[in-house]
């Protein structure tokens, strides 16, 4: 499977093409703001970000924690651990990494 290249945008509203994310930006949680990434998965497919397409392909998000981010000096995100997107029981319809330099990695 291609997967489409990471491009890193401003705002969540610069989302627009397979593979953008955003942030890390703070989200309100009752137990205090944590940083989040939004992402198009680098599989998405179809016109509307929010779900028009491949199963579960439009936008999605991850936490820290758990996940953990890392400012990479190309300015560049990592993003660990790895992000699962749909049911691990079921079976994830897409996962993988967000690499330094920019990089979707499938697994």
């Amino acid at each position: 499977m291609t997967l489409a290249p990471a491009r890193r945008v401003a705002t969540f509203d610069d989302l627009e093409r397979a593979g953008d994310y955003t942030g890390p930006h703070p989200v309100v949680y009752p137990e205090g703001d944590r940083p989040s990434v939004w992402f198009l998965l680098p599989v998405h497919t179809g016109p509307d970000m929010f779900g028009d397409g491949a199963q579960g392909s439009g936008i999605h998000g991850c936490t820290e924690p758990p996940w953990r981010f890392r400012e990479c000096s190309d300015g560049s995100l990592e993003i660990r651990e790895s992000i699962g997107c749909g049911d691990a029981a079921a079976g994830y319809y897409w996962h993988g990494y967000l690499d330094e330099g920019n990089v979707w990695r499938q697994v």
